[in-house]
C-alpha cells in the first residue's frame, strides 16, 4: 500500500525531517485550556494528525481541571500538507508540536504568555524574552516569572497517559526536566510514570537546548506505517524491560531511587549509559 493509497483519516508519511501530512486536521485558535498566541496564527503551523491535535486538546483541558488558571500556549504544529518551513527543520509530517513552558509569577499566580516566549534557567527563573523568529523581543522588561512545574508535569503526566498515542520525545533543557521529575516524585506518581518520563524527555545535541518550550512528538500511528511514516530514532518504551528488572531498576520506592536515579534510568534506556552485568545483575 503506498502513501496514496485510500485511508480514512489523517495521515502522517515520512519522517518528522523529511515528510507530509495527509487529510490535516486543524487545532482550532483556542480551546479549553490552550490558545495559539496572536504570532504563531499569522504562521499557519496549526495542522498535525488527528492523534497529535487531540492530544494536545486532551492535555491542555486536563491540565485546566486539575490546576485552574492556566493555559497551555501552543506554537507550532506543521504546516497545512507538511513539509518543510523556514521555522522548523522537523514538524514536517504532523507529529510535532511546541509548548511553551507555563509559568507563574512571584506570588504563584500562572500567567499567560501571548507574544513571545521565555528563555528559563535551570533553575527556573526567567532569564530573556524569546520572540518568534524574525521578529524583535518585547520591549518591557523580563518579568519575575519562575517555571511553573506543577503545570508543565501535569500536561507530560496527560500526553504519557494518554491511550490514543504513543509519545517518543519530549525535548526539554535537562535543569527543567529535573525539576519536573522532582515535582512527580514529591506528587507521589507512579515510578513506572517516572521511568517512562524520564526515557522520553530528552535535552536534545543537534539544536537549541529547549529552555523555552517543549517540542512534543508523536510515535507514527499503527496505520500510517503502512502509508510511509517512519519512526527515527529508538525503540518503544519496553515496558516489560522496567517491570522485571530488579532495583535499583525495578519498581523500587520513589525515595530509594530518587530523582538522579529516575533521570540515569532514562539515559540507560537511551543507551546513553553502558550497561555493566555484575552477578547476574544490570548496573550503569
Amino acid at each position: 500500500m503506498g502513501p496514496m493509497a485510500v485511508h480514512g483519516g489523517s495521515a502522517s508519511v515520512g519522517s518528522s525531517g523529511e515528510g507530509a501530512l495527509r487529510r490535516p486536521v486543524v487545532l482550532p485558535f483556542e480551546g479549553d485550556g490552550y490558545a495559539v498566541p496572536a504570532p504563531w496564527r499569522t504562521r499557519h503551523a496549526n495542522y498535525g494528525t488527528e492523534g497529535l491535535v487531540g492530544a494536545v486538546v486532551r492535555a491542555s483541558r486536563a491540565v485546566a481541571s486539575e490546576a485552574p488558571g492556566g493555559q497551555a500556549a501552543v506554537g507550532d504544529l506543521s504546516r497545512r500538507a507538511g513539509g518543510e518551513s523556514v521555522q522548523h527543520r522537523s514538524h514536517q509530517s504532523g507529529r510535532d508540536v511546541d509548548v511553551f513552558y507555563y509559568a507563574v509569577d512571584a506570588a504563584g499566580r500562572p500567567v499567560r504568555l501571548t507574544d513571545a516566549m521565555l528563555h528559563f534557567a535551570p533553575d527556573g527563573h526567567a532569564l530573556r524574552w524569546s520572540p518568534p523568529q524574525g521578529t524583535r523581543p518585547p520591549t518591557r522588561p523580563v518579568p519575575a516569572f519562575r517555571f511553573d512545574a506543577r503545570r508543565n508535569w501535569a500536561f507530560v503526566r496527560a500526553l504519557l497517559g494518554d491511550p490514543d498515542v504513543e509519545v517518543q520525545w519530549i525535548f526539554m533543557q535537562r535543569g527543567l526536566a529535573a525539576a519536573l521529575l522532582r515535582e512527580a516524585t514529591a506528587a507521589g506518581d507512579d515510578p513506572a510514570l517516572l521511568a517512562r518520563a524520564a526515557f522520553v524527555i530528552h535535552e536534545p545535541s543537534d539544536s537549541e537546548p529547549h529552555d523555552d518550550h517543549m517540542h512534543v512528538r508523536l510515535y507514527c500511528d499503527p496505520g500510517d506505517r503502512a502509508l510511509g511514516c517512519a519512526d527515527r530514532g529508538p525503540v518503544r518504551w519496553w515496558k516489560k524491560l522496567w517491570k522485571y528488572m530488579d532495583a535499583p531498576y525495578g519498581r523500587p520506592p520513589l525515595d530509594a531511587l530518587g530523582v538522579q536515579g529516575v533521570a540515569a534510568l532514562g539515559r540507560l534506556f537511551r543507551e546513553e549509559l553502558p550497561l555493566v552485568f555484575t552477578g547476574g545483575k544490570q548496573t550503569s
